[in-house]
């Protein structure tokens, strides 16, 4: 079986409004000019979706609303058979993007609106945050979770941007890939403060980290722990200045005291040991101690 066409006909076209059966049992209903559908019509297609709106010279151009088989539905406007320029989509598990189409993708300003109340407001390329944006998760209680303001690039946060943890940490600074990296600030929730450099989510290469209770260590990092060349002031003073391993002072340091001594030689887990020498603010010498305090003998 061919096409059917019941309607009217001008020059022996189909012209004004008719209906076409295609042999597939899909139709079109609606305006047609010399032969083409031209104004407004409505389509069925075989698997139960639906299209109406504006044609012209054969294709779907204007606005129109899609009813698609999976239960989607778009609502806004077309160009050249393709959504194109403003529309809201409905997806059946209830998400709702609404903003700017390019060639039946999401690209231009658009607000993308989970069902389980998330919501990402800001730029797209096809299909995908794009640009600048921010993305807010929602908490089971209601309100807002976690929230991330800033650059995007192909779906992940990248470039400069700030998170809004659910804990109360806050991190304002650099992303590659969708993780903390470059340069960054991070303030815990308890207040403690971190402003250095990051890699893949840790804190990696040189940075400071500034303690609520005023103490401070200033040096290299690695994989999230203090390790190389670093200094640590205490709070009512002391200082050390030397090397780290995995966290905890191991290596060459010294300690310098806020009476003027000062320890200089070997640490290990945190502990001075080996040969080390202590000298007195008074210049005075007091040589192989294996702790600050205590006489290797």
């Amino acid at each position: 079986m061919g096409m059917l066409y019941t309607g009217a006909m001008e020059k022996g076209q189909m012209h004004g409004k008719g209906s076409l059966v295609y042999a597939n049992n899909e139709k079109y209903e609606g305006d047609f000019e010399y032969g083409k559908r031209h104004g407004y019509g409505v389509y069925s297609y075989a698997d139960g979706g639906r299209f109406e709106g504006e044609w012209i010279d054969d294709k779907v151009h204007g606005r129109g609303v899609s009813i698609y088989a999976s239960g989607n539905r778009y609502e806004g406007e077309w160009v050249d058979g393709k959504i194109n320029g403003q529309g809201t989509l409905w997806y059946a598990d209830g998400d709702r993007y609404q903003g700017e189409w390019r060639d039946g993708k999401m690209h231009g300003r658009g607000t993308y609106t989970y069902a389980d109340g998330d919501r990402y407001e800001g730029d797209w390329k096809d299909d995908r945050r794009h640009g600048k944006g921010t993305v807010t998760y929602a908490a089971p209680e209601g309100g807002v979770a976690e929230k991330y303001e800033g650059d995007w690039l192909d779906g992940k946060m990248h470039g400069f941007g700030k998170y809004f943890y659910s804990d109360g940490g806050i991190y304002e600074g650099e992303w590659v890939d969708g993780k903390m990296h470059g340069r960054g600030l991070y303030t815990f929730p308890n207040g403690n403060k971190y402003d250095g450099e990051w890699k893949d989510d840790y804190k990696e290469g040189y940075g400071t980290l500034q303690y609520i209770n005023g103490e401070r260590y200033e040096g290299y990092w690695s994989d999230d722990k203090a390790h190389g060349k670093g200094t640590l002031t205490y709070l009512h003073g002391d200082k050390y200045v030397g090397e780290w391993v995995a966290g905890k002072k191991q290596g060459q340091g010294e300690l310098y005291y806020a009476n003027g001594d000062m320890f200089r030689g070997e640490w290990n887990a945190d502990r001075a040991t080996g040969y080390g020498v202590l000298i007195y603010a008074n210049n005075n010498r007091y040589g192989e101690i294996c702790d600050p305090f205590v006489s290797c003998s």
